[in-house]
């Protein structure tokens, strides 16, 4: 049996629009992951921010702490004397 050519544009027909369809879902899902990613970039960059403001904290800590056990030390050796 013969393909006609309606039958022949009918599916070319077909797969054209269903190449248009895979085309705008895949931008679609393009843009969603475009924002997802930048929200990602944006919050990536708020918990460096916030390790720093840690990592500052934890050192003043550290030197605060440092401090004390040298006043300590301090006052141990004195009691000793």
């Amino acid at each position: 049996m013969a393909v006609s050519a309606t039958d022949k544009f009918n599916e070319l027909e077909s797969r054209i629009e269903r190449t248009i369809e895979l085309v705008r879902t895949t931008r679609q899902e393009k843009d969603v992951a475009m924002k997802e990613l930048a929200l990602a970039q944006k919050r990536i960059g708020e918990l460096e921010r916030e390790n720093e403001e840690l990592k500052r904290e934890r050192e003043l800590v550290k030197n605060k702490v440092e401090s004390l056990l040298d006043n300590l030390s301090e006052l141990t050796e004195e009691s000793l004397v």
